[in-house]
């Protein structure tokens, strides 16, 4: 084995003193003097000179060698490393926030329409292309086209409601089709001359039939609509409200659900620990395998963790004996289902919440069961202490984003540790010498914590929680510090 290069004590890299001294023993040999000793010469410059050239080869070795393996490899050359493996860099995503676009029937909107927030600074969000139909509507407003005597049919995903009219009243009519629409989980009112049907779960779409004597005055569709930057960009529910585009027959806009949350490239530490997780596709233990397919074949996921109770007995976790936990942030829930299925064991149950039938390859359906993670939602009182001289004026608005932008990395079952926070604030708000931050937490968004309620101390969470931070939820107040006003 030799001494330098590729050694079983991995690269070892020969440098310019090294050649340089292995280079004037040769030379010494073969002139029978010490070429050494006649500095400077023109042969110690000429020797000096390719030496040096030998050394810049030596190093470009050095750097081929380790750009092979991904714990020491950077930018494209990690990229090259971790394909061997099947894994590719998770590229950067805009935030994708499902919106409810109300229209008229058959309203067509093309791929790039514009719509924003009502805020300063605006927010834009472009759509995918999409119509506005009551084949795929989550409300409708009905109005009678034709008052007269016969049978009123309104079909809701397949099951038919009918009235029969005896005298032709619109009024009678409409009073008619609000008795008779008994599905569950629609709101049904009578509006004036509209009836209106609202689906109480807003992430549903439905499929809508009227007969001919019958048609709509408006439906709301659910569609797609991404945000002009890349990263996990958060906006309040019913902010997206702004048209910025006018397309005929598209008469709102508002944000109701929670986004698919984008994010920025993968950076290099990312995947470096991102690798280890994923390289578990081929692994043996069933909970990593589907853990490492959920991260890399399920689009949108940000986290996944899994658990597994292999005893005859309920655990202390709750888990059903011979059963396993998966725990999904992010993606669809039938794709994480379909995915679960692929990796799980026969005979071993699914654990969860949320419960999705998947098809088999023979045409059954499998219950697949896994959890959301829980959210714990954080209210924060921060007091950032320092010189007021050097502190600028838009203090507050810097404190907040930073918290916000640090907050949007935290991930299902990480705890909340309040002294991350620290070097984000410190590196944007001048003059600040110290910083307290105070806590509050509950389950409830609804919560209004009292002054009793905040204390200094981190918020510890499960494996099935997520501490979830937002800039309405998160107080700033600024004190001099005595120290800068004795200086």
């Amino acid at each position: 084995m030799p001494d330098y290069g590729v050694t079983d004590k991995g690269f070892v890299l020969k440098r310019m003193d090294t050649i340089l001294e292995e280079v004037h023993m040769d030379l010494s040999k073969g002139y029978g003097i010490d070429t050494r000793l006649l500095r400077p010469s023109f042969l110690d410059i000429l020797v000096t000179t390719f030496c040096g050239q030998i050394a810049d080869l030596w190093e470009t070795a050095q750097d081929s060698y380790y750009a092979k393996y991904p714990s020491t490899a950077d930018g494209v050359n990690l990229d090259h490393a971790v394909q061997y493996g099947g894994i590719r860099r998770k590229p950067a995503r805009k935030t994708c926030y499902p919106l409810h676009c109300k229209g008229k029937d058959g309203t067509y909107v093309r791929e790039g329409a514009i719509v924003a927030t009502d805020t300063n600074p605006e927010v834009k969000l472009y759509s995918s292309e999409f119509q506005i139909t009551r084949a795929s509507c989550n409300a409708a407003a009905i109005k009678v086209a034709a008052a007269r005597t016969g049978v009123y049919t309104i079909a809701i995903n397949g099951v038919q409601y009918s009235y029969s009219s005896i005298d032709g009243s619109e009024k009678d009519i409409l009073a008619g089709l609000q008795a008779a629409v008994t599905e569950e989980g629609f709101h049904v009112r009578v509006d004036g001359s509209l009836l209106v049907l609202e689906d109480t779960i807003k992430a549903r779409s439905n499929t809508l039939v009227l007969s001919e004597n019958l048609t709509t005055d408006y439906v709301t569709t659910i569609a797609n609509f991404f945000t002009e930057d890349y990263g996990k960009i958060i906006l309040p529910c019913g902010i997206v409200m702004k048209m910025v585009n006018n397309i005929a027959g598209f008469q709102s806009v508002e944000n109701l659900l929670e986004p698919a949350y984008g994010r920025m490239g993968e950076s290099d530490i990312e995947l470096r620990q991102s690798y280890i997780a994923k390289s578990a596709l081929r692994s043996n233990t069933m909970v990593d395998s589907i853990v490492s397919e959920l991260l890399n074949n399920v689009a949108n996921v940000e986290s996944a963790s899994g658990y597994e109770n292999d005893t005859d007995i309920t655990d202390e976790r709750g888990l059903p004996p011979h059963s396993i936990e998966i725990i999904v942030e992010g993606g669809d829930e039938q794709e994480i289902a379909s995915a679960i299925l692929m990796r799980k064991a026969g005979g071993i149950w699914t654990h969860g919440n949320t419960q999705v039938s998947v098809p088999t390859a023979y045409g059954d359906l499998v219950a697949i069961r896994f959890n959301r993670p829980e959210r714990m939602y954080v209210w924060l009182k921060v007091l950032l202490k320092g010189n007021p001289e050097k502190l600028p004026v838009n203090y507050a608005a810097l404190t907040v984003s930073s918290i916000v932008e640090d907050g949007s990395q935290i991930v299902a079952g990480a705890s909340f540790i309040t002294q991350l926070l620290h070097a984000g604030i410190y590196a944007r708000v001048a003059g600040i010498t110290r910083i307290d931050v105070l806590t509050a937490y509950s389950g409830d968004k609804n919560y209004v914590p009292s002054e009793e309620d905040y204390h200094d101390t981190n918020i510890a969470v499960t494996t099935r929680q997520k501490a979830v931070i937002d800039e309405t939820r998160i107080e700033v107040a600024f004190h001099a510090d005595n120290g800068c006003l004795a200086r």
